[in-house]
């Protein structure tokens, strides 16, 4: 940690980040930082003073107490696929419609394991683009209960954003919506960007800010190098923040993966997004942070086993290594290209296993059992011990999904594949989704964008 934070202040202090805005450039100006131009030199003393001032954690607020969800503190926070075009659905891809938009909302809402709603979910082709991601954020009011990811795109549309949902909830004056701020590799900050920061900053909202890196593309070849450009990106951005509003939560985060330069393409359920994912998170508790990353990743066409090694292989890592915040959790195909409605479901129980691994066991006199084994003896049958029904749920997870029966009870069943009871599982949530009720003053407020 100590050296790649060292190499990160000096790619800050020597290399410098191009921030494209001259309200950004003022504000560095104004606190003291070296400024070439747009490039802007961070030293070690500004650094340390603005990461002294960030939150360690916070809580995003949802529309009932029972929604709120902490962000840092050990406990990871999920959220959906974010930003596909496509939707696979019964074996069929195709552009995704606001039918599939809404589908994937319910799928949140009803789900035990995302505890954030995230308005990209899906790209609804069918809506005009000028009023699709307003659209988009009052629907996600309208379906779901849960804290949003909001908008940070297009020119305007995060200040009207956070107008609405300042609306819907009568102030802002909880953390109601995260922002994800995205620099581009390398070691630059686009005007728009910037424009998000300061509308997200002055409305005391919180922001996660991510890289995405490709090495041997838009960094360098190596996981090493490729963490120093991703580390001087997002500090810098954190840094900003700051200086804008001290004590603004941020979250500490990189989406950066391998790169296939057979293909020039991102490869998301690379073994190294694993790496890079463990090492964002070992960072972020080091600068006192909390950390975002990718989750179910995977660059398969199908919900094939390719899917399922990958997803469990970028998963695995993130919650493992202590990762807050953990979007693209559900549903992923495809590079980020495509939202599977079955892998959704196939996701949800991958995270549930993972999270029993992360659990562990306790080892205490109850659980080592010493005295049922005793007067049991060798040769003992615990089945019908107490201390199996007291134990057994709470120790050992049963995965709603997975086929554990014998051969001829599977086959009595329709001897169907995992892909198959998701998507029977997928229409039973829908048909059992009820909308959460709005005043008639909410109604009003999203009933123009819907």
């Amino acid at each position: 940690m100590r050296a790649l934070h060292q190499a990160t202040l000096k790619v800050l202090s020597t290399v410098g980040v191009r921030f494209q805005s001259e309200r950004a450039i003022e504000v560095f100006k104004q606190h003291g930082a070296r400024v070439n131009g747009n490039m802007v030199f961070i030293d070690s003393a500004l650094l340390d003073k603005a990461l002294a001032c960030a939150p360690e954690s916070f809580f995003l607020s949802g529309r009932e107490r029972e929604n709120d969800v902490r962000v840092g503190g050990g406990t990871p926070a999920f959220a959906s696929a974010s930003g596909p075009v496509y939707v696979r659905q019964a074996g069929i891809k195709r552009l995704a419609t606001t039918e599939d938009f809404t589908n994937l909302l319910k799928l949140t809402e009803t789900s035990r394991v995302l505890k954030v709603a995230n308005y990209i979910v899906v790209e609804p082709q069918d809506m005009p683009e000028n009023k699709r991601k307003l659209f988009q954020v009052a629907s996600a009011l309208k379906h779901s209960k849960k804290p949003l990811i909001g908008i940070t795109m297009g020119s305007g549309l995060s200040q009207k954003c956070l107008e609405l949902v300042r609306d819907f909830y009568g102030s802002l004056d909880e953390y109601r919506l995260i922002g994800i701020i995205s620099p581009i590799s390398p070691l630059v900050y686009d005007g728009h960007m910037l424009d998000h920061i300061f509308d997200y900053a002055l409305h005391r909202q919180p922001l996660m800010f991510a890289a995405c890196s490709q090495p041997g593309a838009t960094s360098p070849a190596t996981i090493a190098g490729t963490i120093v450009i991703d580390n001087a990106e997002v500090l810098a951005g954190i840094v900003l923040a700051q200086l804008i509003a001290p004590g603004l939560p941020v979250i500490y985060g990189s989406t950066s993966t391998a790169c296939d330069l057979r293909y020039v393409a991102p490869a998301i359920g690379s073994p190294e997004t694993g790496l890079i994912t463990a090492t964002i998170s070992a960072l972020s508790k080091y600068y006192k942070l909390p950390c975002r990353s990718g989750g179910s990743l995977t660059d398969s066409k199908l919900p094939d086993m390719q899917a399922g090694i990958e997803s469990a292989m970028t998963m695995l890592p993130a919650i493992m290594s202590g990762v807050d915040f953990i979007l693209q959790s559900c549903g992923i195909l495809e590079s980020f290209n495509t939202v599977c409605l079955e892998k959704f479901i196939i996701d949800e129980v991958t995270i549930e296993s993972v999270m029993r691994m992360h659990r562990g066991y306790r080892i205490d006199p109850e659980c080592l059992g010493l005295e049922t084994i005793e007067r049991l003896g060798p040769g003992g049958q615990f089945l019908a011990e107490e201390h199996t029904v007291q134990y057994y749920r709470s120790e050992i997870h049963t995965p709603a999904l997975f086929s554990r029966e014998g051969y001829e009870a599977w086959e009595s069943k329709g001897s169907l594949g995992l892909e198959d009871r998701a998507a029977g599982e997928c229409i039973r949530r829908l048909n059992a989704y009820v909308e959460p009720e709005l005043t008639q003053r909410q109604k009003k407020i999203i009933e123009a964008y819907l």
